[in-house]
């Protein structure tokens, strides 16, 4: 067996269990963070700081993955969907503005890509609904 010492970051980091890796993860983010604030703001952030900050974040992500399971669950569906995350994100206007033009985007590009599918199933729906009509006369 390998010494902590003899392993890299990264296999340390691949053995760990999942929400152990999204732990680490969200503190690696908050730090890279920090760092940058402590330059811009010529402040300095202490490693308690960091922690109690990494912590509140997960906790928050864990009542938010809460409440989208149970929107999903009171709309009787087993998938959350952008309706959940909406309705997650009612009581914060700006990100609730974000996340309508980002949907909107999206909506106008699947629908930019598929005008011609669509014209062409509404020709042979035509074409089938007039075949049927002559077959009836």
């Amino acid at each position: 067996m390998a010494k902590p010492s003899d392993r890299s970051i990264g296999e340390e980091f691949d053995s760990l269990p999942n929400e152990q890796k999204l732990k680490a993860a969200m503190y690696y983010s908050i730090k890279e963070i920090a760092k940058e604030v402590e330059q811009e703001m010529q402040v300095s952030i202490s490693a308690q700081v960091l922690a109690t900050v990494s912590e509140s974040l997960n906790r928050q992500a864990e009542y938010y993955a809460l409440d989208l399971e149970n929107f999903a669950k009171h709309a009787k569906r087993t998938t959350i969907n952008t309706d959940d995350v909406k309705l997650l994100a009612r009581r914060n206007d700006t990100l609730l503005q974000h996340l309508n033009e980002i949907l909107a985007e999206e909506t106008a590009s699947k629908t930019a890509s598929k005008p011609i599918a669509k014209a062409t199933k509404k020709a042979k729906k035509s074409a089938k609904v007039a075949d049927s009509d002559i077959q009836e006369s």
